[in-house]
């Protein structure tokens, strides 16, 4: 299913400098499909609402919904596996919204149709329009061969303007719960959100946008006569075994291990072979993840995630050493009425400081311990009412500064390809977004997966890998510029999971020791 109105191909893309209006927009125009829209639409409006300081409005184009190439397991997938709480896939209807019979030539136009904006009605057509593409296409459905391929799929943001288009942002996404294509395509149009929020942003106020990820080939993967029948039973069908197969199997379990540290220290001789590690087993009803040494006075701990099924929360718990590094059996450290996960403990002075994830309470809190390891007191809260996982802090004493790296969701999507940068000349902050946040859209080399590691004069960054799913694989990034301005860093290393596991996405070391988790399928019982 191709032509103009369903896919880039033939539209010339600007590589210079696109041609700019002469005033910045006096509002924002969002143009929904004539009869029905997906729930993302009236969510983007209010996002802009709240972020931009020109009126915003959602108005009824007079072209339909295109005929899209289809998701071919959604409905189906609805049923056995729900929706999520955001649902920004749900269709709506859209006869109640005012009609859109023309825009003034200076509105900034979010064309959110599903068709190419050089087919709209010219009264529509200003100055710049932004497009969402999905993998390439004006439709969501472009998202389908993508997904069902298990591949990441492309999401930009296209500016038109009446001489050329050019792709302004863009990135690869990772593609969480794979098990529901429904659930998959909501975290997805919650990125969507995001990113033109960011692109509105810049056009209107000049913020910086990263380099965007090059468009795949719209065509690539389409379907050919008899391709969706094939393609939904093999894609599909596992699916729904492993759906049936959950009460015998758990697909995301986690354990972590612990071994001398081995080698001259760099990150780029690491070997992450499980089998060099003593594994730290839980009872059934339980995994054990995100694993961070750290020692004080005579005592070298290991602190981590304890997460309980029945309760689908986790804690902190921990373990102590001894002299012979054999493991305590594990205390609980710290529990709270929300999910806590990836303990990350430092020290300031003579003060151990601990920040546990608790994006589920949306806040980034300091601890403190009373008495280590197993008596913790809070300190304060560094930032509210954000959803930030995997927090990491990194002090640079050449500048002063304290640097907070964390993967913060917003709008429903998924926190597994972003990264976010916030600074601060004192601990207890304030701290300052970085202006490029997020700084990094990328599955394959965003979400922190440990602390930072400082070697021979340069600084390295574990992330986890999560292009095939979630926590599939740890990667290196050498970090080249840290500013209040600019953030770049490479991809020098990567560790696959090792044989026997389906993942690995947390390292540390300390006191002479290093320490990773795996994740794997584990049989349940009793459990």
């Amino acid at each position: 299913m191709s032509g103009p109105a369903t896919r880039l191909a033939g539209d010339a893309l600007a590589s210079g400098p696109m041609p700019h209006q002469a005033a910045a927009p006096g509002e924002v125009i969002l143009l929904a499909p004539s009869d029905r829209m997906r729930a993302w639409l009236p969510r983007l409006a209010e996002a802009l609402g709240q972020r931009l300081s020109v009126p915003v409005r959602l108005l009824r184009s007079p072209v339909p919904l295109p005929a899209e190439l289809p998701l071919p397991s959604e409905p189906m997938e609805r049923r056995l596996f729900g929706t999520t709480a955001q649902d920004l896939a749900a269709w709506m209807p859209t006869a109640a919204l005012p009609p859109a019979a023309a825009v003034a030539p200076t509105a900034l136009v979010v064309n959110a149709t599903g068709r190419d904006p050089k087919s709209l009605p010219d009264s529509l057509r200003t100055a710049w329009t932004l497009s969402p593409l999905h993998h390439g296409r004006f439709e969501t459905g472009g998202l389908a061969a993508p997904l069902l391929a298990g591949e990441a799929p492309h999401l930009g943001v296209l500016l038109s303007t009446p001489e050329a288009s050019r792709l302004l942002l863009g990135a690869r996404l990772a593609v969480p719960q794979r098990d529901a294509l429904g659930h998959a395509l909501d975290s997805i149009l919650g990125r969507a959100v995001t990113l033109l929020c960011l692109a509105a942003e810049h056009l209107l106020t000049g913020r910086p946008l990263p380099e965007p990820t090059p468009l795949p080939d719209p065509d690539a993967g389409l379907p050919a006569a008899g391709y969706w029948p094939r393609r939904l039973a093999s894609a599909t069908l596992p699916k729904f075994g492993r759906q049936f197969t959950k009460p015998l199997l758990r697909y995301e379990d986690w354990c972590f291990g612990y071994r001398r540290q081995q080698g001259a220290g760099s990150p780029l001789d690491l070997s992450l072979d499980a089998a060099s590690f003593r594994i730290l087993e839980s009872s059934p009803d339980r995994f054990y993840a995100d694993p961070v040494i750290f020692a004080h006075g005579d005592v070298t701990a290991i602190f981590f995630e304890d997460y309980d099924y029945a309760t689908h929360r986790g804690r902190i718990s921990h373990v102590v050493l001894d002299a012979e590094g054999r493991a305590s059996a594990p205390v609980e450290t710290l529990t709270l009425p929300y999910h806590l996960s990836y303990p990350f403990v430092f020290r300031v002075g003579e003060d151990v400081l601990m920040i546990p994830e608790s994006s589920e309470n949306r806040t980034i809190q300091l601890w403190e311990a009373e008495r280590f390891p197993d008596r913790w007191r809070l300190r304060s809260v560094l930032l509210e009412d954000i959803e930030a996982a995997d927090t990491t802090l990194h002090f640079d004493r050449g500048t002063g500064l304290w640097w907070m790296f964390a993967a913060v969701t917003e709008y429903g999507s998924c926190s597994h390809d972003t990264l976010s940068l916030f600074s601060s000349e004192r601990l207890e902050g304030p701290w300052v977004p970085h202006p490029g946040n997020p700084v990094k859209l990328d599955p394959g080399t965003a979400r922190p997966a440990g602390p930072l590691v400082e070697w021979e004069g340069r600084l390295f960054r574990p992330a986890q890998d999560c292009t095939a799913s979630y926590g599939a694989g740890l990667v290196w990034c050498e970090v080249q510029e840290l500013s209040r301005e600019r953030y770049r860093e490479t991809v020098v290393a990567h560790h696959a999971a090792p044989r026997g596991y389906t993942g690995l996405h947390t390292y540390g070391r300390g006191s002479g020791f290093e320490v990773a988790d795996f994740k794997r399928n584990r049989r349940r019982r009793g459990g």
